[in-house]
């Protein structure tokens, strides 16, 4: 039975509600046939002269019951989406609108479809609102799980336009994800360094030259996606100072939009079904900076957001707490956690304090795959990348014996990505994690129960 949900519409980070239009509940009956899936499933690509879509759409920050549909129109547009649920087509339903990309908004927007099931994959496209002819080809989406029920995701960071084409898509499609998680570095728009000078034209067009790769485009039209940002979004090194850190921050949210807690930052949690809860952490929003003495005063996260970090992990109760954070917790370095030392050492204390089990720390930034995990914190850390751009002992070869002593996995001669799945076994939760470079074999691999 289908229901009626509405449709948020997120236009350069301003909110507008539309109720969905009751009328439109049945509207791909009758349609060919009364066939929802043969209208929702074709791949015809037909628009108006007056409607172009710059790339294909994408799905981001899904939950339970609602997810993000993002759309970048060539020019002034006005659009809607139609969905159903890939195995219940009779659920089709239309997004009330018309829905406006203009040019304040970069002609973006991301239209939030509310009234969802849980756990269940999605077909959906983008229609001309004056003609419905289709924009773009269908994509595919997938509602947050409840109940013990397995899930898979992938994840990685560091992108760099240079490196297109980006084929490593390809093979993290391959391994049939519920969802991915970018963790940073989705666009290098400091580089080159010799043409940049900060604007929001500029991060805009940095942008939306990786998003027109076609690994990229095919990838973000079939999956989920979360991202966060590291500090190439904004200029290298940046921190809460950065000049040009809120025209930064707009455009991002306009390309990578998400269900940020403030409107000037991106941290924020979801839940995929009763096994895992995911804290998504902003480390450059309110960083100090990196020279600032070390000291109670000197902060990664900022008070407002550290204050909600613990508080949701001492509240969650789900057995596997991913924290998604852009630079490294265990690693040293200007960049990272360790020249953060004092509310590391706080955070740290904490999760021991309050006996909060089993926190996953999934990391990027250095270009390279380690298992990072400490037994002396109890805190395992997993770190992927890159997916296209410099490896990490291209770079620094001296940092390889100093690795090749921790025992630890690591890998940082090539492009690779994590795959992780989150199951029950005899009824305890399980993770596992896998390392796999470019040509999909898989170069590590850790497994743990909560």
């Amino acid at each position: 039975m289908s229901r009626v949900g509405r449709v948020v519409v997120q236009d350069d980070d301003r909110d507008s509600l539309y109720p969905a239009s009751a009328a439109r509940r049945d509207f791909l009956r009758g349609v060919m046939g009364g066939g929802a899936a043969s209208l929702l499933l074709a791949t015809g690509t037909s628009a108006s002269a007056q409607t172009r879509l710059a790339f294909r759409p994408a799905a981001f920050d899904a939950t339970a019951d609602s997810v993000l549909v993002w759309m970048k129109a060539a020019g002034e547009s006005s659009v809607r989406v139609e969905y159903a649920a890939r195995s219940d087509p009779s659920s089709g339903r239309a997004s009330h609108g018309p829905v406006r990309l203009g040019s304040e908004s970069d002609f973006s927007a991301a239209i939030r479809l509310d009234g969802l099931q849980s756990g269940t994959q999605y077909s959906y496209r983008v229609l001309d609102a004056a003609t419905g002819n289709p924009l773009a080809a269908p994509g595919l989406f997938a509602t947050a799980a409840t109940g013990d029920s397995a899930f898979s995701f992938v994840f990685f960071g560091d992108m760099e336009e240079t490196y297109r084409p980006f084929r490593l898509f390809d093979m993290m499609a391959a391994e049939r994800p519920d969802f991915f998680l970018h963790l940073g570095d989705t666009a290098y728009c400091d580089h080159p360094r010799r043409e940049f000078l900060p604007s929001l034209r500029l991060y805009r067009r940095k942008h939306a030259a990786n998003r027109a790769d076609a690994h990229r485009q095919s990838f973000l039209a079939s999956h989920t996606t979360y991202a966060i940002w590291d500090d190439h979004e904004i200029e290298n090194g940046a921190h809460a100072g950065h000049a040009a850190i809120g025209e930064a921050l707009q455009a991002f949210k306009q390309y990578w939009p998400c269900r940020a807690l403030t409107r000037e930052s991106l941290y924020r949690s979801f839940r995929w079904s009763s096994l895992a809860e995911f804290f998504l952490l902003d480390t450059r929003r309110y960083r100090s900076p990196q020279t600032l003495a070390e000291g109670q005063n000197k902060t990664m996260l900022g008070a407002s957001q550290k204050a909600w970090f613990k508080e949701e992990l001492k509240r969650s109760d789900a057995p596997f707490k991913f924290v998604a954070t852009s630079v490294p917790f265990h690693g040293g370095g200007a960049d990272t956690w360790g020249n953060y030392r004092t509310e590391r050492t706080e955070l740290r204390e904490f999760i021991l304090a309050e006996n909060i089990r089993n926190v996953v720390f999934l990391t990027a930034d250095y270009h390279l795959a380690r298992d990072w995990s400490n037994a002396k914190t109890g805190i395992r850390e997993f770190m992927a990348g890159p997916i296209a751009t410099f490896t990490h002992y291209a770079r620094k070869p001296e940092t390889r014996e100093r690795y090749e002593k921790s025992g630890r996995f690591h890998y940082g001669d090539g492009l690779n990505f994590g795959a992780v799945r989150v199951f029950s076994d005899a009824g305890k939760p399980h993770a596992e994690i896998r390392f796999i470079d470019a040509a999909g074999k898989t170069l590590g691999r850790s497994t743990f129960a909560a």
